[in-house]
């Protein structure tokens, strides 16, 4: 393929933006139009309250949704995933939410015969009970219970950097935004584990970033004298990057501080362990997607009615994704992408169902992550940083039906 994959031109054509290779959408665009919350309205349906609107991220939750308009064929969905749904009457329904495996909030939808009611950030996964904060920005809020800034970090190996047109089989990357706390989460785009979502599209939680100071930091080490210290700069959108990072900048299996040096919007802070690395991935299989030479690359056949991938495990984190970008066996045109997620257990199968509207044939950049997620508190104004780190390798490989 003599063109960079899509996946990669997103994740690393710039700072910003990563999709396929481990992120959460950080962009200094607008956001898409939001989601209108239409659980209130006094149409034909309406959501009021989900009791609980929460769940521990490892847990499936029973959860009863009040409102009104729910007969005939009921859908409801938590965020992209669709659950369910239990009828009871007009007025109640009782559903399961899925375990989604990191702490994040999705909107809640329900759709009968009669309309559609979204719920916006309607539940939320976590690891301690959210706190109620009554709804509403006052502007003088505690940012307590909300999100407040966004950190990434990953390290992606590439097997044919030069199949894909990039010079270096490493892309070592650090991005990190701050802005105003919002009820929205950089993370809700992911699917819940076991699943798969096709063409994702991650929304960012915020457009507009606050100065933080001309610095910021990621550092592992003594607070003296730290081993490594990634120092981020940020762009006219008040975004912090920094790419072209080496292997040594990228410390498996540790806890990195965060630094922030104080603007005009955010004070100085630093928080200990704000986020931690995933150790590496090795023994992946198929083995023939990890092929370096050009003339060898796309040799790993991928078969739809048995999309099989493994990778050893020495650890692990979070989650594990295997994403899959398409393209036209003849004409190298994009088709499409595959996301799926799911625990780091050291074997993934895509359904058969993912796979099989894609033509015989059609060339894959597949793509295997090791996901951390957490968040830490900044001091400033009690919001949440969430926080996804991702160890990647990029592979090629050929669809056969």
């Amino acid at each position: 393929m003599r063109r960079r994959s899509r996946l990669l031109r997103l994740a690393l054509g710039s700072s910003l933006g990563l999709v396929g290779c481990g992120s959460s959408g950080l962009e200094t665009r607008p956001p898409a139009e939001d989601v209108l919350d239409s659980a209130g309205e006094q149409g034909p349906v309406g959501i009021e309250r989900l009791d609980p609107a929460w769940s521990l991220p490892d847990e499936e939750t029973a959860v009863t949704i009040t409102g009104h308009g729910f007969s005939g064929n009921v859908v409801v969905e938590f965020g992209r995933a669709a659950v369910n749904a239990s009828v009871v009457d007009d007025a109640t329904l009782i559903v399961t939410a899925p375990a989604a495996g990191i702490e994040t909030v999705v909107d809640v939808t329900v759709t009968t015969d009669a309309g559609t009611a979204t719920l916006a950030d309607g539940f939320t996964w976590a690891y301690e009970e959210p706190v109620d904060t009554g709804g509403g920005d006052t502007g003088d809020m505690s940012g307590a219970g909300k999100v407040g800034g966004l950190v990434q970090f990953q390290l992606l190996q590439i097997a044919c950097p030069s199949c894909l047109n990039y010079t270096s089989d490493l892309q070592v990357v650090a991005t990190a935004g701050l802005h105003a706390a919002t009820e929205r989460s950089w993370l809700g785009w992911l699917p819940a584990k076991g699943t798969c979502v096709s063409n994702p599209a991650p929304s960012p939680a915020s457009a507009d970033f606050l100065d933080a100071g001309s610095s910021l930091w990621f550092e592992y080490g003594p607070d003296d004298h730290p081993e490594v210290s990634v120092e981020l700069r940020p762009d006219a959108s008040g975004v912090y990057s920094r790419d072209g990072l080496s292997a040594d900048d990228f410390v498996r299996t540790a806890g990195y501080r965060v630094e922030v040096e104080g603007g005009s919007d955010v004070p100085a802070f630093s928080v200990s362990e704000a986020f931690f690395t995933p150790d590496s991935i090795s023994e992946l299989t198929p083995a023939e997607m990890l092929y370096t030479e050009p003339r060898q690359a796309f040799s790993a056949v991928i078969r739809s009615s048995r999309a099989d991938f493994t990778w050893g495990s020495s650890g692990s984190s979070a989650a594990f994704a295997v994403v899959v970008d398409v393209y036209h066996p003849n004409t190298g045109a994009f088709l499409g992408e595959l996301f799926c997620l799911d625990s780091d257990s050291g074997s993934l199968r895509i359904p058969v169902s993912e796979l099989s509207g894609y033509p015989d044939g059609g060339l894959l950049v597949i793509g295997m992550y090791r996901y951390a997620t957490a968040d830490f508190t900044r001091p400033d104004d009690g919001s949440t940083v969430e926080t996804l780190v991702t160890f990647g390798v990029l592979g090629t490989g050929v669809l056969a039906h």
